[in-house]
């Protein structure tokens, strides 16, 4: 049974954070099939807005924190089990993985949200997104993200400077206006 209201005087904890609502709700459908509430805060509003999930960094799964330790558990025991098997990923230490992680996703939002501010943040994204990039443990995914956004922040950038440079030339060229008499 989910969680209807967290704010009914449950402490609750973030589980884990999905891509995407499909994979909150498997997540979901896995603590409830073990009878642990749960509850996917961001739900409502991705649920209009689901290309807005990577930019926030995905929808929180939470459980109360009693059955924390249990939900975590058995979310650690279904990822090994039926996960897919990738050698280099299960030799890299979790904290370092979640760091790494942790750099790419904020690359991403800072280059796709640094449009709002466009270029300033994009300098800052591109050297975030290149340090993911040169850490081992990056997963698959967050490796992607850190792609996308080094993308976005390079390509930012030189339309910025093909913009000023294109400027800086009509500012200085001559004004070919013949003078009146």
């Amino acid at each position: 049974m989910p969680v209807d209201d967290p704010s009914e005087g449950q402490d609750l904890v973030t589980l884990t954070t999905a891509p995407d609502l499909a994979a909150a709700r498997l997540v979901q459908g896995l603590l409830q099939s073990a009878g642990i509430d749960c509850f996917i805060p961001d739900e409502n509003l991705l649920s209009q807005a689901s290309y807005l999930a990577g930019i926030v960094g995905g929808l929180r799964v939470q459980v109360r924190t009693a059955d924390g330790e249990r939900a975590q558990a058995m979310l650690d025991d279904y990822r090994t089990s039926d996960g897919p098997a990738d050698d280099e990923e299960d030799a890299a230490e979790p904290k370092a993985v979640a760091q790494a992680e942790r750099l790419a996703q904020r690359a991403l939002r800072v280059a796709v949200l640094g449009f709002i501010l466009w270029p300033l943040p994009h300098p800052y994204a591109l050297a975030l997104a290149l340090s993911a990039l040169a850490r081992k443990e990056l997963t698959g995914h967050a490796r992607r993200q850190a792609r996308v956004a080094a993308a976005i922040s390079l390509l930012a950038l030189v339309v910025f400077l093909v913009l000023l440079l294109s400027l800086l030339r009509l500012l200085h060229r001559p004004s070919g206006l013949p003078a009146h008499p």
